[in-house]
């Protein structure tokens, strides 16, 4: 039964299927604006001093960040919502580990909670239906200076200040 409850809390978090707009952890920034059109979603960009932020927010309400160091690599992706974004896709060659990291949580906790923290690999996720959150870290790719409390998604309303 313990084999069962495991293997459907592995899935429910592997397997979501919304789709995803940015590059993929570790990757080189994709174009945000074709995904921006096929997905009906508002985008939006911030440039700071060592890094790039791109926030799309799909019309679920599911914001999705991605962090850019200044030689274009993803080096953090976070997200809050009412649906998991593609972790598939979010994650791209890290994907698997994310897959270790669930697998570890071997409780019916792990489908909504889970965390690695690894010297190349952090990863925290969790939440509830209707409102989940996680992020992921490369900290050996994080520029200086970088504020980690970016990282932490905003539900919609306190991003536009309402």
């Amino acid at each position: 039964m313990r084999f069962f409850l495991t293997l459907a809390a592995v899935g429910v978090v592997l397997f979501s299927s919304a789709p995803q707009a940015f590059a993929a952890l570790g990757g080189k920034t994709a174009s945000v604006d074709t995904d921006r059109v096929r997905l009906h979603a508002r985008d939006s960009r911030s440039v700071l001093a060592g890094m790039t932020q791109n926030d799309l927010t799909l019309g679920d309400g599911t914001v999705t960040r991605q962090f850019t160091n200044p030689d274009g690599v993803v080096f953090a992706v976070s997200w809050n919502g009412p649906m998991r974004p593609n972790l598939r896709q979010l994650f791209g060659d890290y994907y698997p580990r994310l897959q270790t990291a669930a697998a570890k949580t071997a409780s019916l906790h792990a489908r909504l909670a889970f965390s690695a923290n690894d010297a190349d690999f952090v990863v925290r996720s969790g939440g509830h239906p209707g409102a989940f959150w996680g992020y992921a870290v490369l900290p050996a790719r994080v520029p200086a200076g970088f504020d980690a409390s970016r990282l932490v998604a905003q539900p919609q309303t306190e991003v536009l200040g309402k």
